[in-house]
């Protein structure tokens, strides 16, 4: 939004909101109590200090725009939506926000902050001025040592507190258990074919899972011949689990011994034949196959990254980026993939970004075995 369109915006909304105000009549009622009422406020707080905000409102439709403050003066990746899932255009001016909200009946507004948790000597503190009433999440197996209040309630389901609080000014202080590393077993090396001729391939794989408590890496590496013929280094979550594989091609017939970790296997190389028998036909069929294809790619095609930001102006640059990637990846990617390509965008900031999208409609995520495949939509 440029800044003479906001300006155009607050002035409308500053007018809507005193001729509402004149139009009351006694007992006296306060702007905000016209604008909205607060259904809801949550705050999720994770490991790493940031705290996702999720606040519910019911908004007065007549009013051009509704004014109200945020918890924190520094906020990101903010999503302003109504009840139909619209997205709503906002202003920031401090910790104060006005969202143009006018015929919505439903607000839901979310953001992220790391100015409300710090850290001292291994122990978190949340400080929070709270205005409202609210519900906070800590991070799981959270265990609380100081409180300088008591709240209304506070209950752990599934190894996360939640505790009710009512409008003050709140100091909560927890600790969590250290998390111990990760740890990496190798297993089910499969070998196919075991029979190739000179210059085929031959696909080795193994499946990889981290059964510790951390996220680490594992660089895999496999010898031929116990001479090293490929690595790979593979990120995994605790309890993870993926497939691997390298591909091998050999030029000389013999039997190749391979190794990959602790696991061995083999397969067998032998020439040739001078004059294959099926060379045809082979040919033929590798023609229909690529002409069936590009008749197919005809109908069937990625979503057009292009269209999607025209469709969505409002989009920030990290979106737009996200976007461009999943194109280039056909459409849709895993999740562990979107991490390894913006290495310097922190996971939970990613993950957030990824659900504003989803929100929006521009992606869909969808669990597939143990991993989240984040898909565009058409």
């Amino acid at each position: 939004m440029t800044l003479i369109q906001r300006s155009a915006n607050l002035t409308i909304c500053l007018f809507g909101v005193i001729f509402f105000l004149m139009l009351a009549s006694p007992p006296v009622i306060s702007a905000s109590e016209l604008q909205y009422q607060i259904e809801s406020v949550d705050l999720t707080v994770y490991r790493d200090g940031l705290v996702h905000v999720s606040q519910v409102l019911f908004v007065n439709e007549t009013f051009p725009c509704i004014s109200l403050d945020v918890l924190s003066s520094s906020i990101e990746n903010v999503v302003v939506v109504d009840e139909n899932q619209t997205v709503l255009d906002y202003d920031v001016d401090g910790s104060n926000m006005t969202i143009f909200s006018i015929g919505a009946s439903r607000v839901l507004l979310e953001y992220d902050t790391v100015e409300l948790t710090e850290k001292e000597a291994g122990v978190w503190t949340l400080l929070v001025q709270n205005p409202y009433n609210l519900t906070v999440y800590l991070p799981e197996e959270s265990t609380i040592v100081y409180l300088n209040e008591m709240p209304t309630s506070i209950d752990t389901k599934d190894g996360i507190m939640r505790l009710s609080l009512y409008p003050a000014e709140w100091e909560i202080s927890y600790v969590f258990p250290i998390i111990g590393p990760a740890i990496f077993r190798v297993s089910d090396l499969t070998v196919s074919p075991a029979e190739v001729e000179v210059g085929n391939e031959v696909t080795i794989s193994v499946v990889l899972t981290n059964i510790g408590d951390g996220e680490g890496s594992y660089t895999l590496v496999l010898r031929v011949n116990q001479v090293v013929e490929d690595t790979k280094t593979i990120v995994l979550d605790a309890l993870a689990s993926t497939t691997t594989q390298f591909k091998v091609t050999i030029e000389e017939p013999g039997t190749y011994d391979i190794e990959i970790g602790e696991l061995s296997g083999e397969f067998n190389v032998k020439e040739a034949p001078l004059f294959p028998i099926f060379a045809v036909y082979m040919i033929v069929f590798v023609a229909l196959v690529t002409i069936g294809s590009l008749l197919a790619l005809r109908w069937i095609r990625a979503p057009s990254a292009k269209k999607i930001i025209k469709k969505h102006p409002h989009l920030r640059q990290e979106d737009r980026e996200v976007i461009m990637f999943l194109e280039e990846k056909g459409g849709k990617a895993f999740e562990s993939e979107m991490r390894d390509r913006f290495q310097d965008m922190p996971r939970t900031t990613l993950w957030r970004l990824v659900k504003r999208l989803e929100k929006t409609e521009i992606v869909s995520v969808e669990k597939i075995g143990l991993q989240n495949q984040i898909k565009l939509r058409k």
